[in-house]
């Protein structure tokens, strides 16, 4: 397994954006091509209309493996874009290596909102809800022209990295569940998978439970000091953020199949490590949804080499907190 880098500090709940590199190469370096350079660049559709028109854009694979990747990027609900370099490269990537990647637009439902915390959830749940049901609509949208994109309906992952893995969980937690947030799915639909970088779902019943169907396989990669989305949970009351830690615990409790990463002593930087764990990625897609294992694994990653980074301790107070 690849050794987890600590990129630019992006993510879902960054307000930081990544900034764009230019390298000086050889003529010779230049004339090696990597696998994304034979990516077409992606097709772009008008899947709702809300307050404004919301798009996605589908990138297709050279040589497809039949599953879609739905990615959905971070920014803390308040930033971040399906257009933004980074997530259009690691789309890129996500089609080299045979995925039809589809990145989407939703609404960023905390954009001017100053104070977020466990004692004011409101604008959290409302983020949530809102992000949930854009998603709900690209699926939906997804679906009903999978013919002519190429998609298997049956093989759609759900991904997304902080904010975007909040909106993927709460997706597949809403469809369980019969929320209606998640009532523009289609009927009878599920997700292949669901794949969530430093993610968590939000609960106001009390530990995470799935009433009506079953999760489907989920993928979870969590940094252990993570203090912007929880590792572990985050209560009050019935009302709860319940992170990779809590998470695993309830899928093994009833038997689901789900797979944790843990990476030791790092924080919410692990919410970009897509590009750096393709490998797992495609493992989970393999055991888990082609030979559809009912596996149970749990992976404690450690780097003596690596240290945290002042992003590994930000919390949601440094966040949305106003600036004095």
């Amino acid at each position: 397994m690849p050794r987890f880098l600590c990129l630019l500090l992006l993510s879902l709940l960054s307000l930081l954006p990544l900034c764009a590199q230019t390298d000086t190469v050889s003529l010779s370096e230049s004339s090696v091509q990597s696998p994304e350079s034979s990516i077409q660049s992606p097709e772009s559709y008008a899947f709702v209309e809300r307050d404004s028109t919301l798009y996605l854009d589908v990138y297709q694979p050279s040589a497809p493996n039949g599953y879609t990747i739905v990615h959905i990027f971070g920014g803390g609900f308040v930033s971040g874009s399906r257009l933004h370099p980074w997530d259009a490269d690691y789309c890129r990537k996500l089609a080299a290596e045979g995925y039809v990647a589809v990145a989407m637009d939703y609404r960023l439902g905390l954009k001017g909102v100053t104070k977020v915390g466990i004692t004011n959830l409101k604008p959290l749940e409302e983020a949530f809800y809102m992000a949930a049901a854009d998603c709900s609509a690209a699926i939906a949208f997804l679906v009903g022209h999978a013919q002519e994109l190429g998609i298997d309906k049956d093989k759609i992952i759900l991904e997304g990295s902080s904010a975007g893995a909040i909106t993927a969980l709460m997706t597949d937690y809403g469809r369980c569940n019969g929320l209606s947030f998640c009532q523009e799915l289609p009927s009878g639909w599920a997700p292949a998978g669901v794949v969530a970088y430093s993610g968590a779902i939000y609960s106001q019943a009390g530990k995470v439970k799935w009433s009506q169907h079953q999760p489907a396989p989920t993928l979870l990669f969590h940094g252990t000091i993570d203090k912007i989305v929880p590792y572990k949970q985050l209560e009050l009351f019935n009302k709860g953020l319940y992170g990779a830690d809590a998470l695993i615990k309830r899928f093994n409790k009833f038997k689901l199949p789900a797979c944790v990463y843990r990476f030791t002593g790092l924080g919410h930087e692990v919410s970009v490590g897509g590009k750096e764990t393709i490998d797992e990625l495609n493992m989970f897609v393999k055991q888990y949804l082609t030979d559809k294992r009912s596996l149970h694994l749990d992976i404690t990653v450690s780097d003596d080499n690596k240290q945290p980074s002042e992003f590994s301790y930000m919390t949601l107070k440094d966040l949305y907190s106003p600036k004095k």
